[in-house]
């Protein structure tokens, strides 16, 4: 072997490293990043006072006025059927109830026509292109209705 030889494998040798070293840095930031929006994900549902969880069927807060209760859900057609009952926990009636249900990505608007003060009502949602296996909690978000009460 020949100083030349030498010289042209040592040379290599530092380029591989190189490359190796940027290879596995990407590979690490890469699988950092998955990490951080997984966590991410995992914070927001259990941190959330609006997020829902489908498979319990016992009342669940959705904000300060409303509750979810009877709460399931069922593969249908493409997607996922919601069922609930929307609790008015306020001492006046609400009518014309608008409602949004957000989950994985996919949002459905929906009414309510009535729920009387501390009553409640059921409602039924489809989301089409959803999976079941994404479809345990969401975000139930009022949007707008409108209140009577009785005065004398």
């Amino acid at each position: 072997m020949t100083d030349n030889d030498n010289k042209n494998s040592g040379s290599k040798l530092p380029v591989l490293n190189l490359i190796l070293i940027i290879l596995l840095a990407l590979f690490i930031l890469d699988n950092q990043s998955t990490q951080d929006s997984r966590l991410n994900a995992l914070v927001e549902i259990i941190t959330s006072k609006h997020t829902v969880d489908f498979s319990v069927s016992n009342i669940q807060r959705i904000d300060d006025v409303f509750m979810l209760t009877s709460a399931s859900q069922k593969e249908h057609l493409t997607g996922v059927q919601f069922k609930g009952r929307i609790i008015n926990t306020q001492s006046v009636d609400r009518s014309n109830l608008k409602f949004t249900l957000n989950i994985d990505g996919n949002s459905k608007n929906f009414t309510i026509n009535k729920i009387s003060s501390g009553n409640s009502t059921g409602f039924n949602v489809y989301i089409p292109e959803l999976s079941i296996h994404n479809a345990r909690y969401a975000k139930i978000e009022h949007e707008s209705s409108q209140i009577s009460y009785l005065y004398k």
